[in-house]
């Protein structure tokens, strides 16, 4: 009996694999060839935009393994929505501390990235020992 191999679930898991950039431009090019496998596919991974979902409990066990400047970093490359949802959790000291990198000096697009990289490879090894839990769906309660 041949055993059933779940496309989407492996395709996911290669985009997974690849860094950020390298996501964006195999989605950009299945949307090109076939619309409704770039949704399905955005629709099951895990990126940066997903931190907006992080309860309080969860980001202070992602900042164990984060540093701020990192984090900093990356929320410049950030959407309002998650940069607002993310600097909403922290304390005063913590959001001048943040704030300093992610309005100080012009860093290359390529530093942005790597932040964003290096957070999310902590976010997916979190999400596998279940220590996070990223639930897209706004019903469905944290506790």
């Amino acid at each position: 009996m041949k055993k059933k191999i779940d496309g989407l679930k492996q395709a996911v898991e290669m985009l997974q694999g690849l860094d950020l950039s390298a996501q964006q431009s195999v989605i950009a090019e299945i949307a090109r060839r076939d619309p409704e496998m770039a949704i399905k596919l955005k629709k099951n991974l895990v990126t940066f935009d997903d931190l907006q979902y992080l309860t309080v409990s969860m980001m202070k066990r992602l900042l164990q393994d984060v540093e701020l400047d990192v984090l900093g970093l990356a929320l410049r490359g950030a959407s309002k929505e998650v940069t607002d949802h993310l600097m909403g959790m922290f304390s005063t000291g913590m959001k001048r501390d943040i704030d300093d990198i992610f309005k100080g000096k012009p860093r290359p697009l390529n530093d942005v990235m790597a932040a964003q990289n290096k957070i999310m490879e902590v976010v997916l090894k979190l999400i596998e020992k279940k220590e996070i839990i990223l639930s897209k769906d706004k019903s469905e309660r944290m506790v």
